[in-house]
């Protein structure tokens, strides 16, 4: 599996270029005997020309895309028992875990009928990424019985997701010379009720399944002001609000009226939703039963896309989390080994 992410690397694929990767992925595929891989633009669908009817169905889904590298680059190398490159944690060592069970592992002892999905786009805007295309045009990767997305966990098991909305808050004055405020309406200090009330929130947690998720509000970019010698007229705000399994775009809007009342006008401007907890999924439990640990995603990842179509989706990969969009980005060979293993020993008969 080494080998296998080091040719990932070496194929850089930073969101919107995947094409490259797909096209040496296609052809290494169409090597391969017993597999018939679907091309949807730069998306690859990978499965069994005669799948058996009679094995439940796990989908295995992996993005090729990473975020730029750094300033300098970020070159690709084997150092005290690490990988680095650019997407070596998120998550193209969970493409490598995806490619070595693909290429190596007797699928005819196997209890499970396997389906691959690499895709692109997944560090992009929402609407853009091409999970939305395969579903569209192949729809059967969506009769999966159980999806694994293969984001960072470092080893562990994530269940659920966090859904993400970012909101755009306007507030509004009117501008005059900054010698005589009192002849305008200042736009920023209008505003320094609602961000007292965000800083002073506190975080929720919410339990889900015995499993606690945190809902937090965080205001991560400000514009305001035409000119140093002029009071403001607009002030906006854009926060980011992180919310637990089972809310859904509804109940940020109910935070949004209480948090700004009649002060200010807000939008919501994207919308994620959250993925349930899915541990009653029979398949899944099979996979815990292995002795994995079990954590809540504190962050949004594919499951949602998943869930929101009705298949039950988890996140299990060999990337470290911290690791995802650093300079020095790298991944751990002993979770790439281990993370593969495990799968190995779940998918075999026992």
């Amino acid at each position: 599996m080494l080998g296998d992410l080091l040719w990932l690397l070496q194929r850089p694929s930073v969101t919107g270029e995947e094409k490259r990767l797909c096209d040496d992925l296609e052809v290494r595929v169409s090597r391969l005997g017993g597999w018939e891989a679907r091309r949807i633009s730069n998306n690859l669908v990978v499965g069994r020309p005669q799948p058996d009817a009679s094995r439940p169905r796990i989908a295995f889904a992996g993005h090729l895309d990473t975020v730029p590298e750094p300033e300098g680059g970020l070159p690709v190398r084997v150092e005290d028992e690490r990988i680095y490159g650019r997407g070596a944690s998120d998550m193209k060592a969970g493409d490598a875990v995806m490619l070595a069970l693909l290429e190596g592992f007797s699928w005819e002892s196997s209890w499970v009928e396997p389906l691959f999905v690499f895709y692109e786009r997944e560090e992009g805007p929402y609407v853009e990424n091409g999970l939305e295309t395969v579903f569209a045009e192949v729809p059967d990767v969506l009769d999966a019985d159980l999806a694994l997305v293969l984001e960072p966990t470092a080893g562990a098991l994530e269940v659920g997701c966090v859904g993400s909305a970012h909101v755009e808050v306007t507030f509004r004055g009117r501008p005059s010379h900054s010698a005589r405020p009192w002849q305008g309406e200042n736009a920023i200090t209008a505003a320094g009720e609602f961000l007292r009330r965000l800083h002073e929130r506190q975080v929720e947690e919410v339990v889900v399944e015995g499993l606690t998720f945190y809902e937090v509000l965080v205001p991560t970019m400000a514009r305001g002001g035409r000119a140093r010698n002029v009071v403001p007229d607009e002030f906006w705000i854009n926060v980011n609000h992180r919310f637990a399994p089972g809310m859904g775009i509804e109940e940020v809007r109910c935070v949004f009226d209480e948090l700004v009342g009649g002060e200010a006008h807000y939008e919501v401007v994207d919308f994620a939703p959250s993925a349930p907890v899915e541990l009653h999924n029979p398949l899944l439990r099979r996979l815990i039963e292995t002795g994995l640990e079990v954590r809540p995603k504190q962050a949004w990842t594919d499951v949602a896309r998943f869930a929101q179509r009705g298949v039950a989706a988890a996140n299990f990969g060999p990337g470290t989390p911290a690791q995802a969009h650093q300079e020095a980005e790298y991944a751990e060979i002993v979770l790439l080994e281990g993370c593969y293993e495990r799968l190995v020993s779940f998918l075999r008969h026992n």
